[in-house]
């Protein structure tokens, strides 16, 4: 294999990467950091504020039922690069917003770079690109989203705190653009259109990929148990990052550690998007899935316990829930594969990403309605908890019914 044939399958993953560090990382996980800014210095209340999230989200899945015909029609490559503008726009909304109507506006902006730019088009890249390690690839690439958690919280804080939320949102707004040109210079649409072939390993070099089929049990009322199960994850995953931030705020931490907490998230999403990639390439999609569970579980059992004030608590709460957040993404193409085979694969993916969107476009209102007359968020993480176990069961039982998911 020629060294251009093996390294520009791992230029298109960083590509990928950078993608989802700008369209994720920073459209939806950093936002956490502004969000006790917003609604100190708009005067919102939580509600209000919470509705920012819930325009997102509504734009989500209408830019998710979407993203597939646009990638088709315009190329992924300028999908995705016209999303980063758009993303680049909305940072600069923000930071000129001054009521809650232009937020709602870059809101909108948001979610729509967020789904352009987001999982569908890196895991359509990924699939051109990648015969083996395909799952690895796609964990790697994603967590380009926990890279902008790490690195971005401490200096945007700095920024808001001396520069206000607008000098914040323009400095973004500008990386942005130049995160924009970096995607726009490394991701192409095919392998076959630069003469080469896609990333292979060992003998699979010489064959074709096998086809996986579609197992069999997957009817249609257990379609609509896979399809609840991935709407209950939405929540707890998308509202429950944007708003950990809030979470501990409201509990007295300060800026800082709230700051380093968010990286905390970050540093493990990171870390668990390559593991649950590597996970199921090598144990199958139902194990790797299965361990994910239980860490989030466990994670959202300890944001619960944010009112007692422990530091260690707080860290340990955040890395395992960063280390279960692949379950809002990356989980999506290993199940899509699992229950709908190759076939199927698009469609599944497709109305994961939409189910998952809409599932954080429904509840995002309740976590400050809930905090309104609560005091706090930790009502709304012990909804998460319920939510994700109810999740877990129907997975289980989908994987039981279908038979998938074991080890390659």
């Amino acid at each position: 294999m020629s060294s251009r044939q093996s390294v520009r399958p791992w230029l298109v993953c960083l590509g990928g990467a950078v993608m989802l560090f700008s369209a994720m990382g920073l459209g939806s996980n950093v936002y956490s950091v502004y969000q006790p800014y917003i609604i100190a210095q708009g005067g919102f209340t939580n509600a209000q504020a919470a509705w920012i999230i819930t325009v997102r989200s509504l734009f989500i899945v209408l830019g998710m039922l979407s993203a597939g015909w646009l990638c088709r029609r315009l190329g992924i490559r300028n999908t995705v690069s016209g999303a980063m503008v758009l993303l680049a726009l909305s940072r600069f909304l923000f930071g000129a917003a001054g009521s809650l109507p232009a937020y709602l506006g870059a809101a909108a902006l948001t979610g729509l770079a967020y789904s352009w730019a987001g999982m569908i088009p890196l895991t359509l890249l990924i699939n051109s690109w990648f015969r083996s390690r395909n799952a690895f690839a796609l964990g790697l690439a994603s967590a380009g989203s926990g890279l902008a958690t790490i690195l971005i919280p401490a200096p945007l804080t700095w920024l808001i705190e001396n520069q206000g939320l607008r000098g914040a949102f323009q400095a973004e707004g500008g990386l942005v653009l130049v995160l924009g040109a970096a995607v726009y210079a490394l991701v192409r649409d095919d392998p076959a259109r630069l003469g080469l072939e896609p990333y292979c390993q060992g003998q699979e070099v010489q064959r074709a990929p096998a086809r996986r089929p579609a197992p069999g049990g997957m009817t249609p009322p257990f379609w609509a148990l896979y399809l609840l199960a991935v709407f209950l994850t939405g929540a707890p995953t998308g509202i429950g990052i944007s708003n950990v931030g809030v979470l501990y705020t409201t509990e007295g931490f300060d800026p800082g550690t709230v700051a380093a907490l968010v990286s905390c998230v970050g540093l493990a999403l990171m870390a668990g998007k390559m593991l649950y990639g590597e996970l199921a390439d090598r144990l199958g999609g139902r194990l790797a899935s299965y361990l994910l569970y239980a860490a989030a579980l466990l994670a959202y059992g300890l944001l619960c316990l944010a009112p007692n004030g422990s530091r260690l608590c707080a860290y340990a709460a955040t890395a395992l829930f960063g280390l279960a957040l692949p379950l809002s993404n990356v989980s999506y193409s290993v199940w899509a594969r699992d229950f709908l085979g190759d076939e199927g694969f698009a469609k599944g993916l497709k109305w994961s990403q939409s189910l998952y969107a809409l599932g954080i476009m429904v509840f995002g209102p309740i976590p400050g309605w809930m905090a309104d007359r609560t005091g706090g968020y930790v009502s709304s993480y012990l909804l998460f908890l319920a939510m994700m176990a109810l999740s877990w069961l129907l997975i289980a039982l989908v994987y039981r019914r279908t038979k998938s998911g074991g080890r390659p």
